[in-house]
Formats: structure tokens, sequence, C-alpha cells
């Protein structure tokens, strides 16, 4: 593989999975990783984010209009998942190359010890379905399991090495230099309002001065 083009999943105003992470968060801050190791592999990597969509019809149609720009071999779309379940894990999903969705879901799992709930076909998907070169959508992790949660947060840079090398099937030199940031995980929070307008004014102010999706909850 010589080029891919990496997305996030969801967007700005398209709010994804919310559990103890933040799926649009923490989708953009693995493709963000993910592009640097790819980069450091020799391969030619595009990352996109979707920041102007305002429905989740549009914001698919964004996405794989991005893909399908670029002259690539490989589109991946990052998730993560929510769901009915203790155990969690991490699944791939494929339109038609099962090998390297299985890949992918094996090297999460062996780096994080989380269950490797493996590689599953779904030509439904819409980014998988309408993407025009071969497809991968990764379920990094469940965001209601906390284990699962805890299992990312602590192997995050393991997580985003191990795509990037089962993507680009080679491995990265073993050089301090590789590190871009440390494991550390951040959480900021922003203060209490006594009105849920008031909130969301600011809210929307910090999001558009800085390009972050914050998330509220009510106290």
């Amino acid at each position: 593989m010589k080029s891919v083009v990496i997305s996030s999943g969801h967007g700005k105003y398209v709010s994804g999975a919310r559990g103890y992470i933040d799926e649009v968060t923490e989708a953009r801050n693995v493709v963000v990783r993910v592009a640097t190791y790819l980069k450091q592999l020799d391969v030619e990597t595009y990352e996109f984010h979707d920041n102007t969509s305002k429905s989740q019809n549009e914001n698919l149609k964004t996405i794989v209009k991005y893909h399908n720009s670029k002259q690539r071999d490989l589109d991946v779309s990052v998730h993560f998942n929510s769901g009915n379940t203790e155990e969690g894990g991490v699944e791939v999903y494929y339109y038609d190359d099962s090998s390297l969705a299985a890949k992918v879901s094996k090297a999460i799992g062996d780096a994080t010890g989380m269950k490797n709930r493996g590689a599953k076909q779904n030509k439904e998907l819409y980014v998988l379905k309408n993407t025009s070169k071969p497809a991968i959508l990764i379920e990094v992790c469940f965001v209601n399991v906390k284990s699962n949660t805890d299992a990312y947060g602590k192997h995050f840079d393991a997580v985003c090495k191990t795509i990037a090398e089962t993507l680009a099937n080679k491995k990265l030199a073993n050089s301090s230099a590789n590190q871009p940031t440390n494991n550390k995980r951040y959480r900021l929070y922003t203060g209490t309002f006594a009105t849920e307008a008031s909130a969301k004014a600011f809210k929307e102010k910090v999001e558009k001065t800085f390009d972050v999706t914050l998330q509220m909850r009510e106290e």
C-alpha cells in the first residue's frame, strides 16, 4: 500500500457515541496519530475530519466525497462503538477485504488485551459502500465499557502504532523520535452554568474559536 485516506467518524456538529469517552474526540485523536506514523512509514497519507456538516446524511456524503477526491489505495474510517455488552472489544468492518480487516482487529486486540471481535463484512455501511477503493471501518473499542476505555487510554500509542504498521505492512523503527507525544490523556472542564442556554452559548463559542468538539453534561 502506497497511499491511504483516513478519516474520523461523525463530525464537529454530528455527534457519535458517548460514554466514558467521546467518539468524535477520540476518533480524531487516533486519526491524527495514525497518520503521523503512516507518514513515517513512507505511506502517502490524507487525513480528514468533518467540521462543516450539520446532519448525519450530509456528514456521510462529505466524508465519502473527500475520500473519493484523492488518488489512494485504501480508505480507512475510524470509529468507536457502543452497545449492550459487558466485555466489549475491537472489531473491523469491511466491504470486500476480509484479510486486512482481520489483521487490524487482531493487532488492536493484541495491543490492548481487549476481546478481538474480528472482521465483519457489511456492504450497507455508507462509507464502505460508496468509497471507490477497498475500505475498512475500525471500531476501536466500546465507549460504554470501562475496561475498554481504560485499556484504550493506557495503550493509546500502541493502538495507533499497530494500526499504522498493519496498514503499511511494515514496522516502525524503534526510536524515541517516533513518539510524537506521550500516552497521557487529559480531560478539560470549562465551568458550570446556571442555564442550559448559557452553557450552549459558551460551548459553541469555544468550539468555533478553537475548532474542537466539547461534551456538555447536566449536573
